[in-house]
């Protein structure tokens, strides 16, 4: 929090012992044409104000300059507190639909600078793959401020029942989002929204910007495009519990999606002091459509987490 008090008050103290010459420079200064007015405009000035008037009029200019430069001060200290995950690889144990056959899960968080782009694009996967099937889920997005905005949604399904193959392009120019396989579009009704993935690493973020200590019965949403379909997904923060892990036992906060379908129940564990990483995953249907992640090993910075004990790799 910055406090303005006693600055607006030091500028006043100046305003009044300042001269009639270097009010009339400073007001040439600030409104010269690099800024709003004309410096010759001032220049007949002195002929007609007097000492106090010019001295009160480079105060009033100076509390202005002020005012301009404490909210960028601010805002720009604001933006270095907030925090992102670090670029990470999390393997699990996969399990779909409950099949007793050996699958592995990884989600893996990734950023590059494109040449010529103005801010890094990241890439969120997720993947399970077993001898039976495959599944790949990727995003691309980009940070405006603290949200993740999506670039390119990808789903694909293969080897168990009918595949299935999505493509999403998020156009923020035209406003609008293309379903690359079918040539259909839909405005864009939200700049917030999110695709069925990155979701969870706003989940991510947002919790990692709360810091360790999650009040039980905490409430997040967000509002996820799934083609031509606005969804609103709300999370509760239901426990706190420790998972026992092959890293070893770690604390991780219970999280529940609180409006989720009536024959369906969705449940994430995030470890707070790992940036809030994905330890267990669980989607139980009513109609057999289970899906789970469990845990095996991660990599922080492509540093190997080897003891959940041990303090979190730093970038």
């Amino acid at each position: 929090m910055l406090h303005t008090n006693p600055v607006i008050t030091e500028v006043t103290d100046l305003a009044d012992s300042c001269s009639p010459s270097l009010a009339l420079q400073f007001l040439s200064t600030l409104f010269s044409p690099a800024h709003f007015l004309p410096a010759q405009w001032l220049g007949g000035w002195s002929l007609s104000l007097t000492q106090a008037a010019l001295t009160k009029l480079a105060g009033l200019a100076l509390m202005i300059t002020i005012s301009l430069i404490l909210p960028m001060q601010n805002a720009t200290g604001e933006q270095a507190d907030r925090q992102r995950p670090q670029p990470f690889k999390v393997i699990y144990q996969a399990d779909y639909k409950g099949l007793p056959i050996s699958a592995t899960g990884i989600r893996e968080l990734s950023w590059q600078n494109h040449e010529g782009a103005e801010v890094p694009l990241y890439t969120f996967t997720s993947s399970a793959l077993s001898i039976f099937a495959k599944f790949t889920e990727q995003s691309d997005f980009v940070m405006i401020g603290d949200t993740a905005r999506p670039q390119f949604y990808r789903y694909d399904r293969t080897g168990l029942g009918r595949n299935k193959s999505i493509r999403l392009n998020f156009d923020w120019d035209q406003n609008q989002v293309i379903d690359l396989d079918s040539g259909e579009y839909w405005p864009l009704a939200d700049t917030q929204i999110s695709d069925r993935l990155l979701y969870q690493f706003q989940l991510q973020t947002d919790l990692l910007n709360q810091g360790a200590d999650i009040a039980l019965g905490t409430q997040l949403s967000y509002r996820i495009q799934d083609q031509n379909t606005l969804k609103d997904y709300v999370f509760s923060v239901k426990a706190k519990v420790t998972l026992n892990t092959p890293l070893g036992p770690v604390e991780t906060y219970e999280i529940v999606r609180s409006n989720d379908q009536e024959n369906r129940a969705t449940t994430l564990w995030l470890a707070p002091a790992f940036e809030y990483m994905l330890i267990r995953f669980e989607q139980v249907s009513s109609d057999g459509e289970n899906f789970s992640l469990a845990l095996e090993k991660a990599y922080l910075n492509e540093t190997p987490v080897t003891d959940f004990g041990d303090e979190i790799p730093k970038s």
